[in-house]
This record gives structure tokens, sequence and C-alpha cells, in this order.
């Protein structure tokens, strides 16, 4: 990792032969720099403020965007999915609205992971649906019971989401029908026991997304143990080929280990090794 001067001002940093910083105040000469090296830079971190500057000056190389807020010291870079040109973008540390600015960079956003964003809104995540190849979100940190996720559902190519930290019922019952979701994580790693999810909960969101095959679940055992009962005891309804359809549940070690044996002819029980 790079850390970031705070008070960074007039120059970029090369971390690697790929990988450049901007420095906050972004200049012409600085935009100058990284426009001659359109091609080599793969991986670019830009304060937020100067994220609207970079409309159309993108270089073509690159494939992994980091916006950063002021208090961030060290860029959390996405990942990039393999063999793909198109955009990957981590938000750290700025403000909701940021992702205004997305669908107007001139690229292709297909993965976005939005850390530290303690001002989310409904409102914030709906420039999400000019985004229409978006095929991966994880929003860290925790939603509140105040923000609805709807707008999720109208992303067309929305197949990947996780949402750590506190995963209320009102959030999970706001994406209700999206239509294209296939995985799905819910829970925070570190903290099990504060993901505020319920069985019903989940239950209903399994059922509303008709498309949804995999669960992953970070959560305490008792929650683990009602998921489980609550979605054996649904109608889970049949897939495109008429088959009854099959969720895949993946919970960590030592909880697969406690569920594997109670799962069902149509819930199935994985080890969740990553």
């Amino acid at each position: 990792m790079t850390t970031i001067p705070s008070q960074l001002r007039g120059a970029i940093i090369r971390v690697d032969p790929n990988s450049v910083i901007l420095p906050a105040g972004v200049g012409d000469s600085e935009l100058t720099e990284l426009r001659s090296s359109r091609e080599t830079v793969e991986r670019l971190s830009v304060a937020a403020a100067d994220l609207p500057l970079l409309r159309g000056q993108l270089p073509e190389g690159l494939t992994r965007l980091n916006v950063r807020g002021p208090e961030v010291t060290e860029p959390r870079w996405p990942e990039r999915f393999w063999l793909c040109d198109d955009l990957s973008v981590s938000l750290q540390g700025v403000a909701a609205d940021t992702i205004s600015h997305l669908a107007d960079l001139g690229r292709t956003v297909i993965r976005l992971y939005l850390y530290d964003s303690p001002d989310l809104t409904t409102g914030s995540l709906e420039p999400l649906t000019r985004c229409p190849e978006l095929y991966d979100l994880t929003l860290s940190g925790g939603v509140p019971d105040t923000v609805s996720l709807e707008p999720l559902t109208r992303c067309p190519k929305l197949l990947s989401l996780t949402l750590s930290g506190g995963v209320p019922d009102a959030v999970l019952d706001s994406l209700s029908g999206c239509p294209g979701l296939k995985f799905l994580t819910l829970g925070d790693r570190q903290r099990p026991a504060e993901t505020a999810l319920t069985a019903a909960g989940v239950s209903r969101l399994v059922k509303s997304c008709r498309q949804l095959w995999w669960l992953y679940l970070h959560c305490t055992a008792d929650t683990g143990q009602a998921v489980l009962t609550a979605l054996k005891e649904a109608d889970l309804g049949r897939d495109r080929d008429g088959e009854p359809r099959t969720i895949r549940l993946f919970v960590p070690g030592e909880l697969c280990r406690q569920l594997k044996s109670q799962e069902g002819r149509w819930v199935k029980v994985w080890e969740w090794k990553y």
C-alpha cells in the first residue's frame, strides 16, 4: 500500500509503472502528464473533489479507479475482473453524491465498491441506474433501514450484490424482485453478531428474486440455523427449465459443519472458504 500525504499538492505519485495517484487539487500539468501516459496507466487514485475534471480524460488502459475522500491515507484499489477492459471503481470515504459522477466519466463501469459512506441515501443510489453494465456492487459498513435499495432493482445487469455490516429487513425488502440478481452476500465477516437480518427477511427476498441461486451469509449460528429452516420451508418456485429451484447457502467453516447435516433437498449448504 502507498500512503498519501495529507496535504499532497503538485506532484503525481507513481506507485509502479502502471499505477498513479493524482494529488488533490489536480491542475493542468497533472492532467497533461496523465494524458501522456494514457495507455500505460491501469490503476488511478483521484480525490473525490477532482473527479468531475476527469470526464473524458481517463487513460485508455485504465481498469481500476479509486476515488478517495479527504481523510483517506491509503487507497483501497478495486478488484479487476479477469480479462476485462471495463472499469472497476472504489469510492472510499467520499460523500454519497460522488456516485452521480460515475455515469459521466465516459467509461463503462462494471464493478463498484462503496466504502465508508455514512450519508448514503436512496437518492444517491439513483444514478447507478445510468450505469447499464454494472454487474457487481459492494456496499460496505451497513445500510440504514431508512435507505431503500429499490434503485438497484432497475440496474438491468446487476448480478452480484454484497451488503456488509448490519442488514435490516427493511433494506432486504426494498430489493424485492431484483430481476437479474444471482449472487447475494450478507453480513460482516469480522462482526457476524452485528448482522441485523432475520430469517423471515432473507426468505422473502430469496423467494422474490427468482434468479438468485447463491446466498453467502455471515451471521451467528442461531441466525444461520433459522435461515436454513426458513428456506427449507419456503416455496422457492421453479427454474427456467421447470425444475424445482435449488438455493446454495454458503456459510463459514464451523457453521457449515453444524448445518450440513440439516440441508434440504432444494437448499444445499456449502462451506464459504474465502
